[in-house]
Order: C-alpha cells, then sequence, then structure tokens
C-alpha cells in the first residue's frame, strides 16, 4: 500500500458507499472488501456457478436477439449490441455496438441469469465500448468474487472475461463507455498511470506546486482531492478547493477528469486538519440510483 501506481492494476471488486477511495481498483479493495481473504486478478475464489440444464442449455445457447428463454438461464445469448457465453468459472463478454440501447444489454445478462443494470457512461478517450464494474450496490457478499478482466486482441468494441457467481441473487451494475463531450466528465474507473495521466510526466511523489506548472503549462484546467487514510484501513477522498492545498504537499497521483480538466490526488499534509467523516465528503457516482 506505499506506493498507490502499483495498485491500479487489480481486480475492481463492488464498492461499498460510503467509504469510496480514488477509483484505484486495489484501493477500492482494502476499503470496501467484505471477505478477510480477498480477491486478487486471476486468482478468482469460487465455489462453482449454478448451471443451465442440459436441456435448457442445447435450446438456448445461440439465440442471437430473439427474447429471453423460458425455460432458465442460457448458458450463452447475443443480441445486436452484445455477446454472452458462460464458461466454467466465468463469462465471457464482447460487446459489437456500445451505441446500443441498455435494454439490449441487460437483455442479454438476463438471459444468461444475470440480474443486471446497464448505463451508458462518458468515458475518456479509447474507453469507448468498454464494460466498466461491475458494481454490486451495498457491497458484494457472496461465495466467489466479482471482477472484469479485458481480453486483447479484440475485433470488437470490447472483449472480456466478467467473474460474477451466477447464483448471485442481488442486482449488479455495469457501465459501457460512451464518448464524452467537451468538458463532461469522465467516469471514474482508475487512479490513472503516469504515463496515461500526463505522458513523459511522473506525477507520483512530486510536490503540488511542480504538478501543478506542468498541468497549467500544458493549457488544462486543475481540481484537487485529498486522500484520506481510513482508521479501518485503506483510503477514502474529499473534494476540495484549491486553497485547501498547499504547495509542498505531495502528489499520489492523477486522473484526467475532463477533456480540459486534470485531477490531481494530494496526500494531506501539515495543517491539513482532522480527518473528515467519510459520509461527509461521499460524492455521488455514476452507478447510483
Amino acid at each position: 500500500m506505499n506506493d498507490i501506481d502499483h495498485l491500479v492494476k487489480a481486480i475492481d471488486p463492488a464498492p461499498r458507499a460510503p467509504e469510496r477511495g480514488p477509483g484505484a481498483r486495489e484501493l477500492r479493495a482494502e476499503i470496501m472488501a467484505t471477505e478477510p481473504a480477498r480477491s486478487r486478478p486471476f486468482r478468482v475464489r469460487t465455489r462453482g456457478f449454478v448451471l443451465a440444464g442440459a436441456a435448457t442449455a442445447l435450446a438456448a445457447a445461440g439465440a442471437v436477439g430473439i427474447g429471453l428463454p423460458a425455460t432458465g438461464p442460457a448458458t450463452e445469448y447475443a443480441n445486436a449490441a452484445v455477446a454472452i457465453k458462460k464458461a466454467a468459472d466465468h463469462f465471457t463478454v464482447t460487446v459489437t455496438d456500445p451505441a446500443a440501447d441498455r435494454e439490449r444489454f441487460e437483455e442479454a445478462f438476463r438471459a444468461v441469469g444475470l440480474n443486471v443494470t446497464v448505463k451508458i457512461v462518458p468515458v475518456a478517450p479509447g474507453k469507448e465500448g468498454e464494460l466498466i464494474g461491475p458494481v454490486v450496490p451495498g457491497g458484494f457478499r457472496w461465495h466467489g468474487s466479482v471482477g472484469v478482466q479485458t481480453v486483447r486482441p479484440c475485433a470488437s468494441a470490447f472483449c472480456g472475461k466478467v467473474w460474477l457467481p451466477s447464483d448471485f441473487p442481488g442486482r449488479v451494475v455495469f457501465g459501457i463507455g460512451r464518448q464524452a463531450a467537451a468538458g463532461e466528465a469522465y467516469v471514474r474507473d482508475d487512479l490513472a498511470t503516469d504515463s496515461e495521466c500526463m505522458t513523459g510526466y511522473p506525477t507520483h511523489g512530486r510536490t503540488v506546486e511542480a504538478v501543478r506548472a506542468e498541468v497549467l503549462r500544458r493549457g488544462a484546467k486543475i481540481g484537487y482531492r485529498l486522500l484520506w487514510s481510513s482508521p479501518g484501513g485503506g483510503w477514502y477522498e474529499q473534494s476540495v478547493p484549491a486553497e485547501r492545498i498547499k504547495a509542498d504537499w505531495i502528489v499520489a497521483g492523477c486522473r484526467p477528469y475532463s477533456s480540459d480538466t486534470m485531477e490531481v490526488y494530494v496526500k494531506p499534509g501539515p495543517g491539513a486538519g482532522p480527518a473528515p467523516d467519510p459520509r461527509t465528503v461521499a460524492t455521488p457516482e455514476w452507478y447510483d440510483d
């Protein structure tokens, strides 16, 4: 947990409000995991999925945009928006038309037995069509794990593996990335690596003064978030005005906030005051109802 830049490649389990970290998947795992042994990428702990019967699988496999199977969950389903196929311990998801109505995505998830809400959300350039999440409102309390792994190469808009127990009784929220309008805030997913944040300029460990100068030199606006350590372990964030930030405090990382604004995450330094109650600084997220 000493180097936040090493945390962004970990799996993104279900957040549980209000303690939300800066969006880095590993931070979320530390803050919000509900099991003593936390999930890690590609090491998904599961006791097995509920499989559709053989007759159901044969009847429903390969259904293409034709209504949901009446006899039970399918093992695979496809329509003009997305194709989903159930494997032994995960689902493969291929997004073919990210501009499709969200109802088409939800239709496919329901066909394979998952209670999924899909939201079409603005994302940074290059992330259009990507599957974001999964998020379990209220927290994930079930066997196994939840997460998404992008698969490349991919001939479609997005190819990936989704870990989600097929017998999970709760509702899950996914986002499908769309092109953001000029100045529109991107959906917050990961704390960007330095190469994604400002090419050629590592921000982690630098002073606020140095990073601010570089952001302004590049013609962008800047926003700030304080990154507080949670007493129970993990981190949570607080959006603050520029006057709250001291020039010699240290930057933990950054994220493009929109097409014209960079968001900088700062470790509270001397004079920052007591940490706020996480419940008072929580802000609505894209997956909130």
